[in-house]
């Protein structure tokens, strides 16, 4: 381990992976098997099992933890926030009250309250004869209409009729989608809608608006193409870069050609992907969008999403099996990467899964670092119980499909166990943090914000090794990450990636410390091992000249007495004042980045930051403060491109 080792601060770091910061009973339950089971054979016993099969049995076998582990195993049962008829009524009539007093963005927050907690249609016949749902998307729909939200209001409209609205708002429902229709420039749809509520609508008045309104002209600052998930890419791995292998780095990347400053060098979607329960309320469930009109769950009342389409999505897979667990799972207090550990199973067919975990085919994701051979004794108890407490859900929930009456696993069940306890390591120096960038409504960088809003693994992006100073950048497109180069690489160059603690704005030993602790290695990039200063300690008068031979990585520190040079590596002569020239043309490049940057241009000035810094690479050499400056920059810029939400007040 490295010379800056914290075994306290390490112990707590692991420890926090698994469990959050807030009260739960987990850690209750594992103080007790520990101080029931006792050190001695934790160390001697336990702690000398050798394959995680042998661990997670362990506990459900072993005399000194037996009789704790399924007493609360046991007590497992289903805690989740139901669905409510009468909350449901009185959001409604309380959205329709904000309706008619104008305040439109009060009255949207209403009907979404009553649409999530609105019970199945025709379960509960006390309220609303028993079709809470349809009228409360019948009203958000008309009310969407009126916001000029036509994508959304037709959702809940089509949504609305599919829940059994009432017969006689049928006729108004078609006219509704009608307009919707004729403002998305969908004119064949608009009109079988028109024809449909004519039927519907006898009286002679209506009949006459509906003509009326066919003939009306919307005039609407949208445009006519369907509602999409715009914040989504396309898969793509850059033939630029390959995998090594080396013994003390472990799976890591290279270029195989030359990578300039922003090219984008991988979009991956997630191989399971958890939101964090503070954006239940925000954020899509599914895809992590920003909810505007969202849809509930079927059953509970915990989560939400932007759509009838991820709703089907989560609710057909995932969902069914920790809908009903979600509350018990979270007051537990485990941390989000144990509830990814979770979904990595949930998301997939039991048979699917355990036939995965007899075959090993899923080599992209099972062959990625655990630390197994580092990891003490206490903390693969901690993780075996973790894994051990998410079996029983699954045993509750139906997932092997049984009752889930007997606690004690059978084999088969012990192998999704395994793997559980895999997961719970490996995510522990594989995942990544999906975050957005919190912006106000005039887009102002300066005052922008990163929110992270959950946790995600990517197999491909997760063989990118850290350096302090990184050669490239990420940031997200709903669940997708993006990665892109931040400065150019050469054939056989480490393209990494930065796992949290820059040169530029921590120390060094503060570095070493976090990694160390966290990630449980030593850094040895170049900003380590010489000590690059902090940004505020660069002195922005220290500057580099690179030797002119691109083969050789001689440098010259600026000012120099001679116009020519002779390299003492490779006897080159270079020209310094070709050189500085070319160095300032770069500063001035980074003035016109930020004066761009500062007028909310950020592609234009993401272009010209990326022009410059492949332009002092070839010609100068880190540390620079300017370059990092732009480099800093650049990345913010590139968020703009992801995940962003204009949802910041501005300071006046």
């Amino acid at each position: 381990m490295s010379d800056f080792d914290d075994k306290d601060y390490r112990s707590r770091c692991s420890e926090k992976t698994l469990q959050t910061e807030c009260n739960g009973f987990f850690m209750d339950f594992v103080h007790l098997v520990k101080e029931n089971a006792g050190e001695t054979w934790i160390k001697k016993k336990f702690g000398r099992l050798k394959s995680d099969k042998d661990r997670i049995r362990s506990v459900y076998e072993s005399e000194e933890t037996k009789e704790i582990v399924l007493k609360l195993l046991s007590n497992v049962q289903q805690v989740y926030r139901k669905k409510d008829g009468t909350i449901s009524i009185l959001k409604r009539l309380e959205a329709e009250a904000a309706f008619d007093d104008g305040d439109f963005n009060k009255s949207l927050l209403l009907y979404s309250q009553s649409v999530l907690r609105a019970p199945k249609t025709g379960e509960c016949s006390t309220y609303d004869s028993g079709l809470s749902l349809s009228l409360a998307l019948w009203g958000r729909g008309k009310l969407l209409i009126s916001m000029q939200e036509y994508h959304l209001a037709l959702t809940d409209i089509q949504q609305a009729i599919k829940e059994h609205l009432p017969n006689i708002f049928k006729g108004d429902a078609y006219w509704k989608m009608a307009i919707c229709y004729k403002a998305l420039k969908e004119d064949k749809k608009s009109k079988v809608a028109y024809d449909l509520a004519e039927k519907l609508l006898d009286s002679k008045e209506r009949l006459e608006e509906i003509r009326k309104d066919r003939e009306s002209d919307i005039r609407w600052v949208g445009n006519g193409a369907k509602n999409s998930k715009s914040n989504t890419s396309k898969p793509f791995l850059s033939e630029k870069l390959t995998v090594k292998t080396a013994e003390n780095l472990g799976r890591f990347v290279v270029a195989k050609k030359e990578i300039k400053t922003g090219e984008t060098l991988v979009v991956e979607s997630p191989y399971a992907a958890c939101l964090l329960p503070d954006m239940f309320g925000t954020h899509c469930h599914h895809c992590f969008v920003r909810l505007r009109a969202p849809v509930g769950c079927p059953d509970c009342s915990n989560v939400a999403f932007c759509s009838p389409t991820c709703k089907d999505a989560a609710t057909s897979t995932y969902h069914t099996y920790e809908c009903k667990y979600l509350d018990l799972l979270i007051g537990s207090g485990m941390s989000i990467l144990s509830h990814t550990a979770l979904r990595m199973i949930t998301q997939q067919s039991y048979q699917k899964t355990l036939e995965m975990c007899k075959t090993k085919s899923d080599q992209e994701v099972l062959s990625l670092c655990t630390n197994s051979d580092k990891r003490e004794s206490g903390d693969f108890l901690q993780r075996a119980l973790m894994a051990a407490f998410l079996l029983r859900c699954l045993q509750k929930s139906g997932y092997f499909g049984t009752d889930g009456s007997n606690v004690l696993p059978n084999e088969d069940e012990l192998l999704i166990g395994e793997l559980l306890l895999f997961n719970l390591q490996m995510l522990q120096f594989n995942a990544h943090e999906v975050f957005e960038q919190l912006m106000t409504n005039d887009c102002d960088l300066k005052s922008s914000k990163l929110l992270y809003i959950g946790v995600a693994i990517y197999p491909k992006v997760a063989l990118f090794n850290h350096d302090c100073y990184p050669a490239v950048t990420r940031y997200f497109k709903g669940k997708d990450i993006v990665i892109t180069a931040v400065r150019p690489l050469h054939p056989n160059d480490t393209v990494a990636e930065n796992y949290g603690p820059i040169f530029s704005r921590k120390t060094l030993q503060d570095r070493q410390r976090i990694l160390s602790s966290r990630y449980w290695f030593k850094c040895e990039c170049n900003a380590c091992t010489f000590n690059w200063p902090l940004m505020d300690a660069l002195e922005e008068s220290t500057k580099n000249i690179r030797c002119c031979n691109e083969n050789c990585n001689g440098y010259f520190t600026l000012p120099v007495s001679n116009v020519s040079i002779t390299c003492s590596k490779c006897k080159a002569i270079t020209k310094v004042e070709d050189r500085v020239k070319l160095l300032q043309r770069c500063e001035e490049q980074y003035e016109e980045g930020f004066e761009l940057m500062m007028n909310r241009k950020y592609e234009e000035a993401a272009a010209v930051f990326c022009k410059a810094i492949d332009l002092f690479n070839s010609i100068s050499c880190p540390p620079h403060r300017t370059t990092h400056m732009a480099q800093e920059a650049l990345q913010l810029c590139l968020t703009t491109f992801g995940n962003v939400s204009n949802v910041l007040v501005k300071k006046s």
